[in-house]
């Protein structure tokens, strides 16, 4: 950016870099027509109507304030021999209120660009054991409910824990094995990732306070999204759910991540947006009892506080891991993108229960319930007549959503889903013609 109204524009992109914020921040303070000129080209975004001025002034109040800061500024050697001969109220009216109106309006803004972010950082959900809090040299276990303080850093062993804001609504929660700083505040939400993996939903930040990241490798800059982001020794990945990220690599440049992309910033590896191909989405409830899908849907945190999520990537084939887990409940949903025109069959097979949905369009709100399975052995399709679909119609070239609840008890735990194509054999799903349902903000 080489201007000021460059500036501006990345300003309301949410796309300014440290180094650009302090230049605009003293642009600003260098002239109040700087003043005047900034209030006048962001008034009509960001909606300012909804954010500030709706709920503080009246209807009638706005229209003064963008009236106000429409009109030249009234310089003394100008207006002074006219206001002489005015009566008092007069020039009340015409000149002081609209100037105090747009003084409020510059001092409101910049509150809102540049205050303290919301909220303090609370341990919200703590998985039962495993969690560590290392704060000024000394280790407790960490327990829900607990404020978090700056320079604490959280260890996870085998288990997550969930970091919220409240009021705001944003989460973050560490998933296993993981280590996290919370560091300088004084900008924002910040945080060093050192190791393991986090996903995320943040709420809107402020456009000049937004939430970063470290990792030894990279920078991710956020200002309201949902995300993934991974650390291994040598590479930092980001997904993006929805939304965009700014993933910085500490060694040389940055790309910008959009919903259904990934990113990875390592060495030898091009730093660039990627398309989440051969991705699900997967939602997991844990500690949770009982053997059938129905104990998961009938569950008090089901479906809107999931334990944890993450976009499965890289997948060869529709199938998970063996033995993940004892006591969970899981949901998968993305699309299937069929390459032929015809007649498909579906199938499944799981341990302990689950039942795969079909929508007959992209729309969730259309699934319909096809096949299930109970006790099944891993790919064996064939024990139970209910696993298998009827023909199922798809068009190449669409997208079909699909969903799959799983519920696993104590004990060995698989899940799989296959199809046959139009002239084609039974085969577990190829991840090629996967992609991931995208969740929206809270």
């Amino acid at each position: 950016m080489n201007d000021e109204p460059q500036l501006i524009d990345g300003y309301l992109d949410g796309e300014l870099t440290a180094d650009e914020e302090r230049r605009l921040a003293e642009w600003l303070a260098a002239d109040r027509e700087h003043v005047r000129q900034f209030v006048r080209e962001t008034y009509l975004h960001r909606k300012i109507r909804e954010t500030m001025l709706a709920r503080q002034f009246r209807a009638d109040a706005v229209a003064t304030v963008d009236r106000a800061a429409r009109e030249p500024w009234p310089w003394p050697a100008r207006v002074l021999p006219q206001l002489v001969a005015l009566p008092w109220t007069t020039v009340l009216r015409r000149v002081w209120l609209p100037l105090t109106a747009c003084v409020a309006l510059v001092a409101g803004f910049c509150v809102w660009c540049f205050g303290p972010t919301m909220g303090e950082p609370v341990l919200a959900e703590v998985s039962a054991g495993g969690v560590m809090l290392e704060r000024a040299g000394k280790t407790v276990a960490a327990t829900g409910g607990m404020r978090l303080q700056f320079a604490d850093v959280l260890r996870t062993g085998t288990n997550s824990v969930t970091i919220t804001y409240a009021p705001e609504k944003t989460r973050v929660e560490l998933q296993a094995n993981t280590e996290l700083t919370l560091s300088d505040w004084s900008k924002g939400k910040r945080f060093d990732l050192r190791r393991g993996k986090l996903a995320a939903s943040i709420a809107r930040q402020r456009p000049l306070r937004p939430l970063l990241i470290r990792t030894p490798h990279a920078e991710a800059r956020v200002l309201g999204t949902r995300f993934t982001l991974a650390v291994t020794t040598n590479a930092t990945r980001l997904e993006v759910a929805d939304g965009k990220v700014r993933l910085k690599r500490l060694s040389d440049g940055e790309v910008r991540v959009g919903a259904g992309n990934y990113a990875v910033a390592a060495p030898g590896y091009e730093l660039a947006q990627q398309p989440l191909t051969g991705s699900i989405l997967r939602e997991y409830w844990t500690n949770l009892p009982g053997t059938r899908w129905f104990d998961l849907i009938t569950y008090t945190n089901y479906p809107d506080r999931p334990d944890g999520w993450s976009y499965l990537t890289n997948l060869s084939t529709l199938e998970m891991p063996l033995n993940w887990a004892d006591n969970y409940g899981a949901r998968l949903r993305g699309y299937v993108h069929p390459a032929k025109t015809g007649d498909y069959t579906f199938w499944i097979t799981a341990k302990d229960h689950a039942s795969l949905w079909l929508s007959p369009d992209e729309d969730p709100e259309n699934k319909v319930q096809m096949a299930n399975s109970e006790g099944a052995a891993p790919r064996d399709w064939q024990s139970d007549a209910a696993q298998q679909t009827t023909a199922v119609p798809l068009t190449a070239g669409k997208r079909y959503y699909f969903e799959v609840l799983h519920k696993a008890g104590v004990g060995d735990d698989h899940l799989a889903v296959a199809w046959q194509p139009p002239g084609g054999t039974p085969e577990v799903i190829p991840g090629e013609y996967l992609s991931p349902f995208k969740l929206k903000p809270k």
